[in-house]
């Protein structure tokens, strides 16, 4: 049954020994392929999980229970798709006949962020629907997660993996028909598969969900109320999988809870053309390869195994997009390959995620003819300094110059240097941002084809009108990262005071966060501590390259595990900053008076800024005294109240240290190979198997 996908070279085996436990079984991988989390929590890198996970594949699904005491293939089940959990506590939202209200409660769940998924129990007549929420090793941890879902207006409860055997059946309708009785009955009951013998599994009827044992001798007497002429007994295999029905959009799927001491092994059933199978918890992408599905450090860990040359093409399409030349596309193979050979057994149970905390890897989905064409035309080739394999490092845009290793960690990187990167091409395809004054004095960005021009002002500036409704008016040029401040309608008026590119992976800006926001940040991320808003951000030394190494806040330096955290301490939601190669403007907001008496507002420092009702002043970056005067025309504005707030601005995307991905699709269309790119952005490597 377990069909392995051949690569077309055994690659590195040495630098790749895979044998890797997976569960308690020690499934080994074999030397030319890989091993890649798409879920786990191992206490490093990355961790990320979910309760359970949907899989699908055209051809339909095969499994195969591995277990200590042996594999054993299951038996093929209806359905291209199924989801798959762990046999572990979990927490019973409802019990209810009806249809509608179990969506409801589903839908209440998801909402606030509690997972739940709706099981189908009795039989099609008269069915009932039982919805469930998450998977637990610990009963603490489910009833903490109880007390949550008491806010849905429920009474959950809490089950559990302890049940009674009430015996084998010759079929999958068979042990459906009496797990139905008992589901009538009010008793929860599953089919079970169960190994019967050598590479054997057979049907059988499993009773109850107990949280413990002791509730099991209370069980048999109800489960015997149903069905006398069972006998019942503790379930005690180690090796087994729970079937259930579960509504999955608008039909019915088979869910498959594992037994904790086994590895689930699924791959799609036979089929032509290229065997996939699709997950749908990572945005419904496809993969080549098999899936292992086990309970590590007790949560349900997902790994997919395939050939390392076809992980690649997965990869080198995730980082790189197809379409970009071919030769910058094979040093991304390049680098990609290194990388994944650099680092086995990361994970204990999988080498490397499928995150950027490795590299980005999207399976199938990302795959083009060019990209495979790239991998395949470098099939082996590693990048090594001193008959070593070097640490693959590679970012998507370096800002114009590359990161010397004490910009990033502290400390030297013998292979890689400071060099200049031609990484421009984002920013100049990039849509226009006006930075524009409404008429009220309010001063924020919005799209330059949302804004046809109407003439000049008095004093030079183009003035134009909205040309679309219900335009988002931002405080910055950027759709993602900046917030809404208003909208605005079709027809108003505006004064454009200046432009700038969109932000794009060679220029962006953050902010501006307020002093309050920016002393939060820095509090949170425990780089310094602070009980009231900082008045002065400074960067205290650059490196080689002009990346920030150190800064201060109110004189006091900034605590950080390497140069390269400062970008991680001002974030804004999980969004860090993208280099360290920026700058910290100080804007200010200012409450003003002028001769006649009127209050009035100005914002910003260091450049041309309105002040509402009296023209345009421009504003010293250090002017905040409290005596601070700006002249406009013959009107004279004093300050009556001050308000500070911080703009970083900077060029680049990632660490910057190694090769840039931008730099390096430049230098293709330049007509270098592959290899010259490479050895551009690295000191005295070989390459080669």
């Amino acid at each position: 049954m377990r069909n392995k996908w051949i690569g077309k070279a055994a690659l590195l085996a040495s630098a790749l020994s895979l044998a890797i436990p997976c569960g308690t079984t020690g499934v080994a991988a074999k030397a030319d392929e890989i091993r890649v989390a798409l879920f786990i929590d191992a206490g490093v890198g990355y961790r990320g999980v979910v309760p359970a996970v949907t899989l699908s594949s055209d051809s339909g699904l095969a499994m195969e229970l591995q277990s200590e005491s042996g594999d054993v293939s299951l038996p093929d089940m209806p359905g291209n798709a199924a989801r798959f959990k762990v046999d572990q506590l979990q927490v019973t939202l409802i019990e209810t006949p009806s249809k509608s209200e179990a969506q409801r409660i589903a839908t209440l769940a998801a909402q606030k962020k509690l997972d739940a998924s709706i099981q189908v129990e009795g039989n099609d007549a008269q069915p009932f629907y039982r919805v469930v929420s998450g998977s637990f090793e610990s009963y603490q941890a489910a009833q903490t997660h109880a007390q949550k879902a008491k806010a849905l207006g429920v009474a959950p409860k809490i089950t559990g993996p302890y049940h009674l055997d009430a015996g084998q059946y010759g079929s999958l309708k068979e042990a459906a028909q009496i797990e139905a009785v008992f589901e009538s009955a009010g008793v929860p009951a599953h089919v079970v598969l169960v190994p019967t013998g050598k590479n054997k599994a057979g049907y059988g009827v499993w009773v109850g969900s107990e949280v413990n044992k002791d509730s099991l001798a209370k069980l048999s007497v109800t489960a015997s109320a149903v069905l006398p002429t069972i006998s019942y007994r503790t379930a005690t295999a180690q090796s087994y999988v729970l079937v259930n029905r579960e509504l999955s959009g608008g039909s019915t799927i088979y869910q498959y809870a594992f037994a904790p001491q086994s590895t689930l092994v699924v791959e799609p059933d036979k089929g032509g053309g290229t065997p996939l199978i699709g997950v749908l918890e990572r945005d419904k992408r496809k993969y080549r390869g098999h899936f292992e599905l086990s309970r590590y450090n007790g949560y349900l860990t997902v790994v997919n195994q395939l050939p390392v040359e076809e992980y690649l093409y997965g990869v080198v399409g995730s980082e790189m997009a197809t379409g970009w030349p071919l030769e910058a596309l094979k040093a991304q193979a390049v680098l990609a390959r290194t990388k994944a050979m650099s680092q086995p057994n990361k994970y204990k149970v999988a080498d490397v995620s499928d995150t950027v905390n490795e590299q980005a890897y999207y399976g199938y989905t990302k795959e083009a003819a060019d990209i495979r064409r790239a991998v395949d035309q470098t099939e082996g080739e590693v990048i090594r300094y001193n008959g070593k394999l070097v640490e693959a490092l590679y970012y998507s845009n370096a800002g114009g110059i590359t990161a010397d290793g004490t910009e990033v960690w502290g400390n030297p990187v013998p292979y890689t240097h400071v060099v200049e990167s031609e990484d421009a091409a984002p920013q100049a395809t990039a849509i226009m941002w006006y930075r524009v004054e409404l008429a009220d004095g309010t001063i924020g960005y919005i799209r330059s084809d949302y804004v046809t021009i109407s003439g000049t002002n008095s004093l030079g500036l183009q003035t134009g009108i909205v040309n679309t409704d219900n335009l988002n008016f931002r405080n910055g040029p950027s759709a993602t990262y900046n917030k809404v401040l208003q909208t605005l309608s079709i027809g108003t008026a505006v004064t454009i005071i200046s432009e700038e590119p969109e932000e794009n992976a060679y220029s962006w800006t953050r902010g501006p966060y307020t002093a309050q926001e920016v002393t939060t940040m820095i509090n949170n991320s425990k780089a310094g501590s602070f009980s009231s808003p900082i008045s002065t951000l400074t960067v205290s030394e650059r490196g080689p390259s002009g990346r920030v190494i150190a800064m201060e806040a109110d004189g006091r330096e900034l605590t950080v595990s390497s140069p390269d955290a400062h970008r991680s301490i001002f974030k804004q939601g999980d969004s860090s900053l993208r280099s360290t190669r920026f700058t910290v403007e100080e804007l200010g907001g200012f409450t003003m008076v002028g001769a006649n008496g009127r209050v009035s507002q100005a914002k910003g420092s260091g450049q041309l800024y309105a002040i509402s009702g009296s023209g345009y002043g421009t504003m010293p970056a250090n002017g905040f005294s409290d005596d601070f005067v700006v002249y406009t025309g013959s009107s004279e504005w004093s300050v009556l109240s001050k308000t500070k707030k911080f703009l970083f601005r900077g060029n680049g995307f990632g660490h910057g240290l190694g090769v840039s991905q931008y730099g390096a699709k430049a230098m293709a269309e330049q007509g270098l190979d592959y290899r010259q790119i490479l050895e551009y952005y690295y000191n005295d490597i070989t390459i080669g198997e």
